[in-house]
């Protein structure tokens, strides 16, 4: 059977990504830093932002609800199989 990944960016709103948790997401990002070398510790290695952020919400703020929505959580950088 084939897989595909859905990434839900924080380019959508909040009330839409809250929605889609449970429709068919694999992937949400949260957190995220959209300027060019935004995640240097250098504050002038950090160029334009590359998108706007519509949701501004944290890991921890995803997270919860993630589990409120009764789905499980898994954070991972790699998947080995």
């Amino acid at each position: 059977m084939p897989f595909a990944n859905i990434t839900i960016s924080t380019r959508e709103c909040a009330r839409f990504r809250d929605n889609v948790i449970g429709l068919a997401a694999t992937k949400i990002s949260a957190g995220v830093s959209v300027g060019i070398g935004g995640h240097s510790n250098e504050e002038e290695a950090k160029g334009d932002e590359q998108f706007e952020i519509s949701d501004g919400r944290s890991v921890e703020e995803i997270s919860d609800a993630i589990v409120k929505s009764n789905l499980q959580l898994v954070m991972s950088d790699y998947i080995y199989v």
